[in-house]
């Protein structure tokens, strides 16, 4: 009998273990983009927030980044970078976001401000 529970329990861990993690997204809208040194003008650009199997990247209509994150449940940092350019997303716990990129061939940046919602 105590091996069959052995046999069992090990086989619903192997279960869970197996089991994919549940995919997070945080949808992002800003309202409001920077160009360089210029002032600021309206735009309506969107940007997801992905993770996925312990990978988080941050996808547009133009590219996919891979990105790493820190940060606590307050305010969370998303970095990374690809041959176009590197990318920084800052998320306050209220929603607050600032999307700014590098651009390898400037130099050359651009900062966007909106907001990011989440969901699981």
């Amino acid at each position: 009998m105590t091996q069959r529970i052995h046999i069992f329990t090990y086989a619903t861990a192997l279960a869970l273990l197996a089991t994919p993690i549940a995919a997070q997204t945080h949808q992002c809208t800003f309202t409001a983009e920077c160009f360089e040194a210029e002032s600021c003008s309206d735009t309506a650009f969107n940007l997801s927030i992905e993770a996925q199997s312990g990978r988080v990247s941050l996808v547009s209509d133009a590219e996919t980044v891979p990105v790493t994150s820190s940060g606590n449940d307050d305010f969370r940092i998303y970095a990374g970078g690809n041959e176009n350019a590197y990318h920084l997303l800052s998320l306050g716990s209220d929603g607050t976001a600032r999307y700014s990129t590098h651009i390898n061939g400037g130099p050359l940046m651009v900062n966007y401000l909106g907001t990011c919602e989440g969901s699981n």
